[in-house]
């Protein structure tokens, strides 16, 4: 039976999402957790990868399994509870259900949506969950230059040198900074991401913010398809994907 789940994590336990030899990942607790539950081995399958220490408010997740041999769990109701329970505080599952067989929580995906925090109030409560700034850069000027993204297709600047990606053409629908609270909000959606990008893009964004670059600038570095023309990328901890969205849910 392939089993949907939607969950939440905490990154700061965590090397990323994804399972690695020797390292602890989220997705390595969770395909621990289910194989101890459900008495046989368990690999899950995520909408996406995140790096170490970064968040996750919405992560859709299917796995395949066989319910008689699960024989002390009831319903996927109790599965949810067991798990809960069994999982580090660090990771939520909030929803379990069955989905068809052909369902992919990462293919069936047809956009992403990451939200990155940055404060100067040097809040306490922040401080492993935002990237704490001693200035707010010119969130006027950021915005100038995050809508030059909404024009553009390959974002080969911003993909991590070393990725074995088949091709770095996004098309991304929303970037923009917003005020809430505390904190300067930077809201991204695209079909998909590049392995580092959003990291990337905040930091090069901040380079215009400071008065270092110029929107020109910024918009010619990109144009370069070269990521060492781009920013340093942004502290991790800053990082949530917050939504992944299908046509098929």
């Amino acid at each position: 039976m392939r089993t949907l789940l939607r969950l939440a994590f905490d990154g700061a336990p965590f090397c990323g999402w994804q399972s690695q030899p020797r390292q602890r990942t989220a997705q390595g607790d969770i395909d621990l957790a289910l194989s101890t539950l459900l008495r046989q081995t368990i690999e899950t399958v995520g909408a996406g990868r995140t790096d170490t220490g970064v968040h996750a408010k919405e992560m859709y997740v299917h796995f395949d399994w066989q319910p008689e041999l699960a024989i002390d769990i009831d319903n996927l109701r109790h599965l949810k509870y067991r798990l809960n329970r069994f999982l580090d505080p660090a990771i939520h599952v909030k929803e379990i259900r069955e989905v068809a067989g052909d369902w992919h929580a990462r293919f069936d995906a047809i956009s992403r949506s990451y939200d990155y925090l940055m404060s100067d109030k040097g809040s306490p409560f922040y401080r492993n969950h935002a990237w704490m700034v001693s200035e707010m850069p010119n969130v006027k000027l950021m915005n100038k230059a995050a809508a030059v993204l909404l024009t553009m297709t390959d974002f080969a600047s911003f993909c991590k040198n070393g990725s074995n990606n088949k091709t770095t053409l996004c098309n991304v629908t929303k970037a923009e900074w917003v005020e809430k609270d505390e904190l300067w909000v930077f809201e991204i959606t695209a079909d998909r991401f590049l392995r580092n990008m959003v990291r990337a893009v905040v930091g090069s964004l901040y380079e215009v913010g400071k008065g270092n670059w110029s929107v020109e600038d910024f918009t010619d570095r990109c144009e370069e398809k070269n990521r060492g023309a781009m920013g340093t990328s942004a502290p991790a901890h800053g990082l949530y994907l917050m939504n992944v969205t299908y046509n098929n849910l």
